[in-house]
């Protein structure tokens, strides 16, 4: 083992400073990379949870405000109007599509979808995939689902919010009966949705594609992990430099000195070139040559 250890110590000292500046890069420029990857995550989570806030608020705006008022309009408007439906005004789902087409405009890696079972729009109907996340929420019986998923042959990250129907959804979504006859004209519906009060019958969900997101945090994490080792390695070698060039080069230069002193050349002087510690450890060696010489002289 005692083999193995390095002799010289400059390398006993610049060894460690190497080695601990080359694992403190690693671990430093690891840390920042994943680091990263969580804020890259934690961002699209925060955007899509504004996205999904922003759905579920102008639903609610339309269920409570818009479609009440809207009725009252038509119902004392009777006779004097054919409609007895503003699908602008009186469907959450279109409503809230038709504002966020305009946001999708801006915000173009997110995706909006608004699913139920039974529909009366077809656009509504879920993907295999979609339903898959709708009846986890049924059996997990819970309103909220996140993660990714592989959506359309890519992965994405999904957040669900369960769209539970409750009374004011069975003007429109009992029976085809009931259905106002503006949405009948315009979709056609060939069976009736059977949609049952607090019944959970779909969800509002945002995607984004997932990949790209960490394809790019992981680029920048590169990067500045790269960055960060390079900064501490840098930081190593300029220590190592230093004391190369002050402390362990001008020690070298003393025992070369002092060897050929031991060898009976006294008649050169040692050089001082500081007056720090290794500068006052040559002049003692200086102080020692001419005691020497002086002795030699004596001698001859």
């Amino acid at each position: 083992m005692k083999n193995l250890l390095p002799k010289s110590i400059k390398w006993k000292v610049s060894l460690p400073i190497l080695l601990f500046g080359a694992f403190a890069g690693i671990g430093t420029g690891f840390y920042t990379y994943k680091t990263e990857i969580e804020n890259a995550v934690y961002t699209t989570e925060e955007k899509v949870k504004t996205a999904i806030t922003f759905s579920d608020s102008s639903r609610e705006y339309v269920r409570k405000t818009l479609r009440p008022l809207l009725f009252d309009f038509l119902a004392r408007a009777q006779g004097c109007i054919q409609e007895d439906f503003i699908l602008e005004g009186q469907s959450s789902s279109f409503f809230t599509a038709s504002i966020f087409n305009l946001v999708n405009e801006k915000m173009p890696d997110f995706k909006l979808r608004q699913v139920a079972y039974n529909p009366i729009n077809p656009k509504n109907e879920p993907t295999p995939e979609e339903a898959k996340i709708i009846n986890f929420m049924k059996v997990a019986k819970t309103k909220e689902y996140a993660g990714i998923v592989e959506y359309k042959g890519s992965k994405h990250y999904v957040h669900a919010f369960g769209k539970v129907a409750d009374a004011s959804c069975m003007q429109c979504h009992s029976t085809r009966q009931a259905m106002p006859k503006t949405l009948i004209a315009k979709y056609n519906p060939q069976y009736d949705p059977n949609w049952q009060v607090g019944e959970l019958v779909g969800a509002v969900m945002v995607f984004v594609p997932f990949e790209t997101i960490l394809l790019k945090a992981q680029l920048n994490g590169l990067i500045r992990g790269l960055a960060v080792f390079s900064i501490f390695l840098f930081i190593s070698l300029f220590i190592i430099f230093m004391l190369n060039r002050l402390v362990f080069k001008p020690l070298e230069v003393l025992e070369r000195k002092a060897e050929e002193i031991a060898k009976g050349n006294v008649d050169e002087p040692i050089e001082i070139s500081s007056d720090d510690e290794i500068g006052r450890l040559a002049q003692a060696f200086e102080r020692m040559r001419v005691s020497i010489k002086k002795v030699m002289d004596l001698l001859k």
